[in-house]
């Protein structure tokens, strides 16, 4: 079986290829062989074809899904069918890959080469990922493969995007001074938390309590009431790398 291909980098090659068409053929093991006109494998002026891939930008970045993009084929028009997924992570060494995707297409029971496949060069690809953590930078590439060889499509990095980390913040709206009281609240992702009791007016003052990164999960936390009787607003701040969310409700500090 033999293809009619161009591959511009051979045409020089001693004079044996006019006008840059070359013979593609399938090699025993299954490789896409280019060769010059006249030259059949196995020969020294033939050359294996490897896929390509090339990693391209992530788009529609949001605080827990993205798009990732790329380009991958073959690397010859007609080639061997080829697949492709992304690897993504926190670092280059990935962990996570996307589902397998196809490029080319042949009927039933054809096999390429053929003239009835559908083979690009190459062609736009792109998979959807979750489940990502807010303000988090991902390394993420393309890889390619078929029978020729497989081809990564080198590291790109992108940012997910702010989400408000608290879904929930109760506490009393009375309380006695100095007395202790519980608050709960339930983070969506891990953020740098802290709750703040400030006293309303002219001459307001603050007590913060920090309670350092918390994970993603339901909290229950108690703390003292300031010793000054007053109207008083209590808040709750949960920082990302990338913005911080606050909630907070008026809280009334009654003396004995």
């Amino acid at each position: 079986m033999t293809r009619y291909l161009h591959l511009r980098w051979l045409a020089p090659l001693w004079g044996l290829v006019a006008a840059g068409v070359l013979v593609v053929s399938a090699a025993p093991s299954g490789a896409t062989i280019v060769c010059p006109t006249g030259i059949k494998p196995p020969s020294q002026y033939c050359t294996n074809v490897p896929p390509t891939a090339t990693t391209g930008s992530a788009t529609r970045v949001k605080s827990t899904s993205a798009t990732l993009n790329g380009v991958a084929g073959p690397n010859v028009q007609g080639g061997d069918i080829t697949q492709y997924y992304f690897e993504y992570g926190l670092r280059t060494s990935y962990g996570q890959d996307t589902p397998i995707g196809t490029i080319g297409s042949c009927p039933s029971g054809i096999s390429p080469p053929s003239p009835y496949c559908n083979v690009p060069k190459t062609e736009p690809v792109s998979a959807n990922i979750s489940n990502l953590q807010p303000c988090t930078k991902y390394h993420f590439q393309l890889v390619a493969t078929n029978s020729d060889g497989s081809a990564n499509g080198g590291d790109r990095t992108f940012t997910s995007a702010f989400a408000p980390p608290i879904s929930r913040f109760t506490a009393p709206n009375r309380v006695r001074a100095r007395r202790l009281f519980d608050v709960k609240f339930t983070l969506k992702a891990q953020a740098k938390v802290k709750i703040v009791i400030t006293r309303r007016g002219r001459f307001g003052s603050s007590q913060t309590y920090n309670f350092g990164n918390l994970r993603a999960g339901r909290y229950f936390e108690t703390i003292r009431a300031p010793q000054r009787p007053g109207n008083y607003t209590i808040a709750l701040i949960a920082k990302l790398s990338c913005g911080q969310q606050t909630s907070s409700q008026r809280l009334n500090v009654q003396g004995f």
